[in-house]
């Protein structure tokens, strides 16, 4: 059992990473344009 585990840690590992790094980029894109639009109003008003 030890072995098929061992086999099968790498695949799991990359997943792993790869839907860690599309949860991301989506929450970027999805969530980031209030927060630009927030940041550009701010350097704006300090100018």
């Amino acid at each position: 059992m030890t072995n098929d585990l061992a086999a099968l840690l790498p695949p799991l590992t990359v997943a792993a990473v790869f839907f860690a790094g599309v949860f991301w980029v989506v929450r970027r894109e999805m969530g980031g344009k209030r927060r630009r639009e927030d940041e550009q109003e701010k350097h704006r008003g300090g100018q």
